[in-house]
């Protein structure tokens, strides 16, 4: 079996604090020691000087209605569009079609993956059936077929007692559970943050007090059952102060951050372009930077791509009428690269830990390290690379981004999944 070198880079590895100038070998799928190898051995010499290497990327919220193909995003589609940007694994919401609620339906799905994907596709079950909030999935049966993490995301149970039971038997059964955090109440109308620039624009209003009253809802049952939630698309600095004043209580909360909520602000919307509606919305200037100062400062564990693919036909109508959310796997380390490096606080080891090691420790999958003996999953990253996302050469099958003719700085170029190259710029 050939040995692969990759030579000249600049390695950064959270877990072993590596950020150094060093080659890294893999022989078949796992990460090797070279000097326990005999010189004989032919080593084939991928020259990556001057680029960035770190474990592949692993992303807490990806979504795909469609498994079975055809032209809508499908399992082999958003594996590519993964693979283009960095990422090695990444957990599928169950909001697919049919709901992932029940073991015949997770059974189905992994055939599907096995046979179609190029990076590690993980599952997440429902935690209520159909994913409605009205009754308990089977979460036992789940959790024995072999789902990572349970949720109703892009939605959350609205009966805050069958929230709390299920926080209770996830808890029982060592599951994750992961929270979308929205009171439909307040919020059933919006369309846009409830602000100035909505109600400029006719829309109706998706307050701040709808995500903070579930992020407190969430952090009080996690204190009351001690168990682990993780909150996901956090977009409200006064959710973040919470977050961050529960962490210092020792509760168990967790909580992401999307690529677009730190990018964008309410103002995005102003041409009514539906590929900016996103759930939770784009809100103000104010919050986007107290969630980019979370990320800094720890309270905010890591990114996820929140990656919601939608056909033409469906987000190609009036604002209001358009479903929420966007495709961002191929754009979400260059965006997150470009915005946090203008912290004097950034660095290579925060950033790669927050899109890789965190959440991989969140999840508790074996990802996310380059130590000796590990899966070869490896992403290639040429930090002086400028590029122009452009939706006609991109990997997914949909194209609701609204990155589309941004520029950026820095460039995924190749990845690497069980030590082949699934991706090459």
């Amino acid at each position: 079996m050939s040995i692969t070198c990759l030579r000249g880079g600049r390695v950064i590895d959270p877990v072993n604090e590596v950020d150094e100038v060093k080659d890294i070998y893999f022989e078949g799928d796992e990460i090797i020691n070279f000097r326990n190898k005999k010189s004989k051995d032919s080593v084939k010499i991928i020259d990556v000087k001057d680029k960035i290497i770190f474990p592949g990327l692993v992303d807490l919220r990806s979504h795909l209605k469609n498994i079975s193909g055809g032209q809508s995003e499908n399992i082999l589609s958003i594996s590519q569009s993964a693979a283009a940007g960095g990422y090695t694994t990444i957990l599928l919401m169950p909001d697919v079609n049919p709901k992932a609620d029940n073991p015949g339906t997770i059974q189905h799905i992994q055939d599907r993956i096995i046979k179609h994907s190029l990076v590690n596709i993980l599952l997440c079950g429902s935690l209520t059936n159909d994913g409605k909030g009205g009754t308990l999935a089977p979460l036992g049966s789940l959790k024995e077929i072999g789902v990572t993490a349970v949720s109703d995301c892009p939605s959350t149970p609205q009966n805050n007692q069958i929230f709390f039971k299920g926080i209770e038997y996830a808890s029982m059964f060592g599951l994750l559970v992961i929270d979308l955090p929205r009171d439909i109440s307040l919020s059933k109308s919006g369309s846009a943050h409830d602000g100035p620039q909505a109600l400029k624009m006719g829309l109706g209003g998706y307050p701040r007090i709808a995500e903070e009253l579930f992020v407190q809802r969430a952090i009080s049952i996690s204190k009351s059952v001690n168990t682990k939630i993780h909150l996901t698309s956090i977009s409200s600095g006064g959710s973040v102060e919470m977050i961050r004043e529960a962490k210092k209580k020792g509760i168990q909360i967790t909580a992401d951050v999307t690529p677009h909520h730190i990018t964008l602000n309410e103002l995005s919307i102003a041409e009514f372009n539906p590929n900016f509606k996103t759930s939770p919305p784009i809100r103000e200037e104010a919050d986007r930077k107290e969630l980019i100062n979370g990320i800094i400062n720890g309270t905010i564990d890591c990114i996820a791509s929140a990656h919601e693919p939608f056909d033409e036909h469906q987000k190609n109508v009036e604002y209001d009428l358009a479903p929420a959310g966007v495709t961002s796997l191929e754009t979400s380390f260059s965006i997150c690269y470009n915005i946090l490096k203008q912290s004097d606080q950034f660095s290579w080891l925060k950033l790669v830990k927050l899109m890789s090691h965190n959440p991989a420790k969140i999840l508790n999958v074996n990802a996310g390290c380059l130590s000796q003996g590990k899966k070869a999953d490896i992403g290639v990253f040429d930090p002086e690379y400028e590029w122009v996302y452009n939706e006609k050469y991109r990997k997914s099958n949909a194209s609701n981004s609204p990155f589309n003719e941004k520029k950026f700085k820095g460039k995924i170029v190749q990845t690497f999944v069980n030590g082949k190259c699934i991706f090459k710029n």
